[in-house]
């Protein structure tokens, strides 16, 4: 029975509900994806490896410093998640020659290029969730169109013309919003998620920066 209403569903919702399937599946697996990958840009977490990685330096164990940057990866429903500020660190250490505003700047511009690493593939949530419901209006106005040409049949098959092209107008309008909803609400979040991160990086890269520079370097 389930079957048969599943497959009666793909029937009437047309071509463009395939559309709309293989959009939601592309959502949910950028969804998942930046919901393990996220999990890096967490407070706890980044002051957890900006504070092994400050006492190392204190104790002038570069090495230890290198290690604890290059093991830096968070273990989350069975992915390793490459943590961002690990990678600044290691740049950090890896440039002292530079003079100090220099690596300073240098070292924010990592920062940058760490999160958009970290972006790639929120923006497509974002357009699924913008196109979504208008490939649902697509097939929306094609079932609508079936309907009006079921009216120039006779009326026999007229009328489940009619009612073949509303069920497709309907499936295809409930698809497209099923697909956007959740596409542009975790695209806020995520989006929101980076932003929020960004003050406490910085904090964290500023805190080492100094300690290298000043302290142990």
């Amino acid at each position: 029975m389930f079957n048969s209403g599943l497959l009666d569903l793909l029937t009437h919702g047309g071509f463009t509900l395939i559309i709309l399937i293989i959009c939601s599946i592309l959502s949910l697996k950028i969804i998942i994806e930046k919901w393990v990958t996220l999990k890096a840009l967490d407070s706890k977490n980044l002051e957890e490896l900006s504070l092994k990685v400050k006492e190392a330096i204190g104790e002038k164990n570069f090495k230890m410093a290198h290690h604890v940057c290059k093991i830096g990866n968070i273990k989350r429903m069975g992915f390793t998640v490459p943590t961002p500020l690990a990678n600044v660190f290691l740049y950090m250490m890896n440039n002292l020659s530079y003079k100090k505003d220099e690596l300073m700047d240098l070292s924010f511009s990592k920062m940058d290029q760490e999160l958009v690493k970290i972006e790639k593939g929120i923006g497509i949530l974002g357009t699924l969730g913008n196109i979504s419901p208008f490939i649902g209006l697509f097939g929306t106005v094609l079932g609508i169109i079936r309907s009006f040409e079921g009216l120039s049949v006779n009326e026999a098959s007229s009328y489940l013309t009619v009612m073949s092209g509303i069920a497709e107008a309907l499936v295809s309008t409930a698809a497209g919003i099923l697909v956007a909803v959740p596409s542009v609400i975790f695209y806020n979040y995520f989006m929101k998620r980076v932003k929020q991160s960004i003050p406490a990086m910085e904090t964290e890269i500023k805190e080492v920066f100094y300690l290298l520079k000043n302290g142990a370097a």
